[in-house]
């Protein structure tokens, strides 16, 4: 009897536990998730005014049909933006993987790839619209080189889009390649010396033996990626502020909510609605292809 006692007074205070711990996140989900959420989804269907409508959709869906929308223009620039997230997971993975070999300068290469990442976003855009200005070291360049007229990179619809591209993948090398270094630095030496034996060379190593067992890593992040399937953006606003054919979905969606105020609220709301339909069967079905490749335990 004592001892059931004790048991049930254990039990009891375990539960009591486990309910103040999970009290804080339960009640955070309520408030800051289903409340601000079911909030949303009624304004979706609401007018401005306040009276029940489905003019926000069709709002939208008759920009979306216009040939240069705003809306459009977003989709197609944040689809530009998630490619190429899936198109350089390949590649932070083979350089890190390089460093992780120590190849001759490996240290300095570690320092180019990830200084950019710890220097503060304004200041390394501003420096970096500095550097290709007409009067920067680019525009210098080029004028050196014959081109009468240079062009502004940020300020030209031709090419602000593929500056700001390309300043997100000279970006974007630091943080994937620090989480693939943590995984290649689990890898036992053992599995790597008995490749050495067997006569693998570099790249049987990277592609049959490392990529298999960092594979929990490189899934995860390729599921990340695509769970920001209509989030990827760039940092428009230090650039343009969506002028000049940059802007993205989050930049849209927020341009709309801090400029235009509460009464694009509502568009704003149907918008996210849409593609969180479009979204998820994707994200849901391409979740489900990448757990069927199974992952090495070590």
């Amino acid at each position: 009897m004592i001892r059931e006692k004790m048991k049930l007074k254990r039990k009891t205070k375990d539960l009591i536990f486990i309910c103040v711990m999970l009290a804080v996140p339960v009640a955070h989900w309520f408030v800051f998730w289903l409340g601000v959420n079911f909030n949303s989804i009624l304004m979706a269907f609401q007018l401005p005014s306040g009276g029940w409508s489905l003019l926000n959709f069709k709002d939208i869906f008759a920009e979306f049909g216009a040939i240069d929308s705003e809306i459009r223009i977003a989709v197609k620039n944040t689809l530009i933006y998630f490619t190429k997230d899936v198109i350089m997971l390949p590649f932070h993975f083979i350089i890190a993987y390089f460093l992780f070999k120590k190849i001759r300068g490996y240290r300095f290469f570690q320092i180019v790839f990830y200084l950019p990442a710890i220097i503060s976003g304004v200041a390394i855009a501003s420096m970096f619209s500095n550097f290709i200005g007409a009067s920067g070291p680019v525009g210098v360049l080029l004028k050196a080189i014959g081109v009468k007229e240079v062009p502004e990179f940020l300020a030209n619809s031709d090419y602000a889009t593929k500056t700001i591209l390309f300043y997100t993948i000279w970006l974007g090398w630091g943080g994937h390649m620090l989480l693939f270094g943590g995984a290649l630095a689990r890898i036992p030496a053992d599995v790597l010396e008995a490749g050495k034996l067997d006569g693998v060379n570099l790249f049987q190593e990277m592609f049959l033996i490392v990529l298999p067992l960092v594979w929990s890593t490189m899934s995860t992040l390729l599921i990340l990626i695509m769970t920001g399937l209509f989030g990827a953006s760039g940092p428009i606003l230090l650039f343009t502020r969506g002028e000049f054919k940059t802007t993205t979905i989050s930049y849209w969606i927020f341009d709309k909510v801090a400029y235009q105020g509460v009464g694009a609220y509502n568009s704003v709301a149907a918008f996210g609605i849409i593609f969180t339909v479009v979204g998820v069967p994707i994200i849901m079905f391409f979740k489900y292809l990448i757990e069927k490749i199974p992952t090495v335990e070590y």
